[in-house]
């Protein structure tokens, strides 16, 4: 399947991103754009309120969207201090061209891709393979292209080539531009059940998990951050990094849902 966004899109989401980023930085010289992945809004804002007050002087400005398109983003130059991705490759890849340095790249969680439904959805499924049923219309997970929990959920389906086929052939997969599309599509009941990650049903008391998935049938789950090269905030940067790696971010994590990086 090919995936392609208008060139123009690209555009006029980095022409966002340079005019917030030149506003905040004018005013106080203090502020980092942080690019983080749709997964961990939720998590993010309580680090960082938690982070800014132990550092006041320090703002913190989000850029949320899929890890593919932050990678994006950065690639052409968007004025970005961190990247904190769903995945471990897009900021593999950024460090092979030389956007951030490889030594600085670091795993600060883990996650694990489930299955979910509305608690209102027929039909009520069970297992991974009632996704064939007839009456099954819709299930959703992210493009693979750009969204980390679209491609776990494509490497799982690859799993089962014969349930993998009859979905696409039956056109019931339908693609989010990041994890929290899939999730309104479940919520809504859009779609029967869609593909997202553990936490992302953290207080979400409508929607249940019908399976779990291990990494060793879609891959380990990885969140990993980085500096961006360029930023001239580096000193800011690594406090924060810093703030996510310590103790009171890492409880914050887990309290959403999320797994300590393993050694």
């Amino acid at each position: 399947m090919k995936f392609k966004l208008p060139h123009f899109v690209w555009g006029l989401s980095i022409a966002l991103v340079i005019s917030l980023h030149g506003c905040t930085f004018g005013n106080s010289g203090q502020t980092l754009v942080v690019a983080i992945a749709a997964s961990l809004t939720d998590v993010m804002a309580e680090i960082r309120t938690e982070f800014q007050t132990q550092y006041p002087d320090i703002s913190i400005q989000f850029n949320t969207a899929a890890s593919g398109t932050l990678q994006r983003q950065i690639e052409q130059q968007a004025p970005i201090d961190i990247f904190a991705s769903a995945a471990l490759e897009p900021v593999e890849s950024l460090a092979q061209k030389g956007f951030v340095a490889a030594e600085a790249v670091q795993i600060f969680a883990e996650n694990q891709l489930v299955l979910i439904q509305n608690y209102q959805s027929q039909p009520q499924l069970n297992r991974l393979e009632d996704l064939a049923g007839e009456d099954v219309k819709k299930i959703a997970l992210g493009n693979p292209k750009t969204v980390p929990a679209g491609r776990y959920a494509a490497n799982l389906l690859e799993k089962y080539p014969q349930l993998y086929q009859t979905l696409d052939q039956s056109q019931k997969l339908v693609f989010g531009e990041n994890v929290r599309q899939v999730l309104t599509y479940v919520q809504n009941q859009s779609a029967t059940a869609g593909f997202v990650y553990q936490t992302d049903i953290f207080q979400q008391p409508n929607l249940r998990v019908i399976e779990s998935f291990a990494p060793e049938l879609t891959g380990s789950i990885l969140y990993a951050i980085a500096p961006i090269k360029v930023s001239p905030k580096q000193t800011q940067g690594q406090l924060f990094i810093d703030f996510i790696l310590g103790q009171k971010g890492q409880a914050i994590l887990q309290k959403y849902g999320f797994l300590p990086p393993r050694d």
